[in-house]
């Protein structure tokens, strides 16, 4: 289970090092690049270490999701992975695709590789006016439902400095399986 963090807004020594609180650990990281300062409240000894930077990882990851849904989907090298790389249906017909791979294309296409359950509905509807102009909205439930039954699907909290109600879904498209393990 990875560490849980959570950024500390007050600067120790100076505003070029946050504090990061890792269970018992604390880590500063300093203005050069990728070295943090560990003190442990149980040791009481310093320690330097070098570890990756966060961006690269999180661009290499971004780069990994979209490749595998590229893949997934066969779409071809010079279309862009989100809505748009649907054909458009005939005019007021239903898409012929299944909801999984719209909303994976909708979550690809977003800025953070995350939207939110109500993003995710507004993404569909703008791209097909089919599903704006339904009286029913059994959809919105089908959605809902497949997101809290596929493995692929990784719900994470809101944070707290974040406006707006629910969690984030993301994609963990190296998941093995097509359900999430139920709690009994």
């Amino acid at each position: 289970m990875p560490p849980q963090s959570i950024q500390d807004s007050n600067y120790e020594s100076s505003p070029s090092q946050a504090r990061i609180y890792y269970r018992d650990q604390y880590q500063y990281r300093s203005d050069t690049a990728g070295t943090y300062h560990s003190s442990s409240s149980s040791s009481g000894h310093n320690s330097y270490e070098s570890l990756p930077d966060a961006s690269s990882v999180e661009t290499s990851r971004r780069q990994e999701t979209i490749e595998n849904v590229r893949r997934r989907y066969n779409i071809p090298d010079g279309i862009p992975v989100n809505l748009n790389a649907i054909p458009d249906p005939p005019l007021g017909q239903k898409p012929s695709e299944k909801h999984a791979k719209l909303v994976h294309l909708a979550i690809a296409g977003s800025p953070n590789l995350r939207l939110s359950l109500r993003e995710i509905y507004h993404a569909i509807e703008e791209r097909f006016p089919y599903y704006k102009n339904l009286a029913d909205k059994k959809w919105q439930g089908s959605i809902r439902h497949m997101l809290s039954l596929k493995a692929e699907f990784i719900s994470t909290p809101r944070p707290i400095t974040e406006p707006g109600q629910g969690q984030y879904w993301s994609l963990n498209m190296n998941m093995t399986g097509d359900k999430r393990v139920r709690k009994r």
